[in-house]
């Protein structure tokens, strides 16, 4: 009885303060096909958005006609790192990397749906002078998680955007 109280409990608070697990993104089926660009042909932004966008519904079909697809652009991507503390004796401590993406989206027509926008994101990570073998490697594994998020932000701000719109 206690567990069920406890659960009842919990569902009311969580949507009492306005909480909503996120929802699937599902792109109007008026959009069509969504082909994104990027100066560098071998992105891994690009990549991961051309399949986050076929999992939400824009097709990515190779045989359409490229007057006929959206156009998801990727204008910019920059990557910065940079110290973010050091100790009394002005050794780094801790270290910031920050990714900016610039982005839009054309339809078919055109027509812009999401004008450019920017989106950036960091990630802080402790540095330790006599660790420093690893370093290399905890810098992939955060530019992977960035991409990641990355992929996942862009999308959200379209979807807002088309919302938007409706």
């Amino acid at each position: 009885m206690r567990h069920h109280l406890a659960l009842a409990a919990i569902a009311l608070l969580l949507t009492a303060c306005g909480f909503q697990p996120r929802r699937a993104l599902t792109l109007p089926p008026e959009l069509g096909a969504v082909q994104v660009e990027s100066g560098d042909r071998y992105s891994r932004l690009a990549d991961g958005l051309a399949r986050a966008l076929e999992r939400a519904g824009a097709n990515a079909d190779k045989a359409a006609d490229r007057q006929r697809r959206a156009r998801l652009r990727i204008v910019s991507e920059r990557w910065n790192e940079g110290p973010l503390s050091t100790d009394a004796t002005a050794r780094i401590r801790e270290y910031v990397t920050r990714y900016s993406v610039q982005f839009e989206l054309i339809d078919a027509a055109g027509v812009t749906r999401v004008p450019r926008e920017t989106v950036e994101l960091s990630r802080e990570y402790a540095f330790d002078a006599t660790r420093s073998f690893g370093t290399p490697a905890e810098q992939e594994v955060i530019r992977e998680e960035l991409q990641r998020d990355m992929v996942a932000a862009i999308l959200r701000r379209i979807d807002a955007s088309l919302r938007a719109d409706d």
